[in-house]
């Protein structure tokens, strides 16, 4: 078994880490894989850091497609790896179609989100939320009771909906961003002025969706758009990416010239 104590000491994410290790000793036990809950891709690879030098299991990080910002661990034993397609076809997860009409009516992946949650949705077990137009959202969710959300009836707002329960194949999955280096030169090293700069966002819209949690800094919610960055910062914004601060250097006019790498 491992010993739980050592692994949490130094650990930045200790409930993530601590469901990883429980299920690890299931996975040794059985000879079986188990999955964690939903996080941020960012928050799985931060806590397999700490399970580098543990020769008697293996790790896979997948949200039901390769661009996902939201996945889960597959752990199982050192000395029974499934095959990569055999993990992804076995994957504890179905797609979701939200049907409504929001033409007059905008709504956001957390809006989305967040209606599942208001409906007895743990947020562990939701996945990647992404619009599709003016026409609802699609998104991924454990597949664990899912049952009753099939051809259910909900409002967001006034807006009537319709949830279909659907294969993941059946869903029309975000295109995969290709890595980009952003160069950008900024009056102060602020969240608002990187995460606008980086993430082609306006200054107002990128405040807005900071002070409603939207955004995240190295795994966390934050919702101060004030707080300065440093190298090595990790931000993440729901259906636009990732963004990774490479470097930062000051000019002889006291700007800031940013180094980012966007994927």
């Amino acid at each position: 078994m491992i010993d739980l104590k050592e692994i949490l000491l130094n650990s930045n994410y200790k409930k993530e880490t601590e469901e990883l290790i429980n299920i690890s000793n299931l996975a040794y036990k059985h000879w079986e894989t188990y999955w964690t809950g939903f996080n941020s891709t960012y928050v799985c690879e931060e806590i397999l850091k700490d399970f580098e030098n543990l020769n008697d299991f293996k790790f896979f990080i997948y949200g039901g497609f390769s661009s996902s910002q939201r996945s889960r661990i597959a752990c199982f034993r050192g000395d029974n790896i499934p095959e990569e397609d055999a993990l992804k076809s076995n994957f504890p997860a179905q797609g979701i179609k939200i049907i409504g009409n929001f033409l007059f009516d905008n709504a956001t992946q957390d809006d989305f989100r967040s209606l599942l949650i208001e409906n007895g949705f743990n947020e562990r077990k939701v996945g990647d939320i992404w619009t599709i137009g003016d026409r609802g959202a699609q998104g991924i969710i454990d597949n664990s009771d899912i049952k009753h959300l099939n051809e259910k009836i909900f409002y967001l707002r006034d807006v009537k909906v319709k949830v279909n329960v659907v294969g993941i194949e059946e869903l029309q999955i975000p295109p995969i961003r290709s890595k980009k280096l952003v160069n950008t030169v900024e009056a102060s090293t602020r969240l608002d002025a990187i995460a606008s700069a980086g993430f082609r966002v306006s200054r107002t819209k990128i405040i807005e969706r900071i002070e409603n949690g939207m955004l995240r800094l190295n795994g966390n919610k934050v919702n101060k758009p004030t707080i300065n960055l440093k190298i090595g910062d990790k931000l993440e914004l729901e259906n636009k990416g990732f963004i990774e601060i490479l470097n930062l250097e000051i000019t002889k006019r006291e700007r800031w010239k940013v180094k980012l790498l966007r994927k």
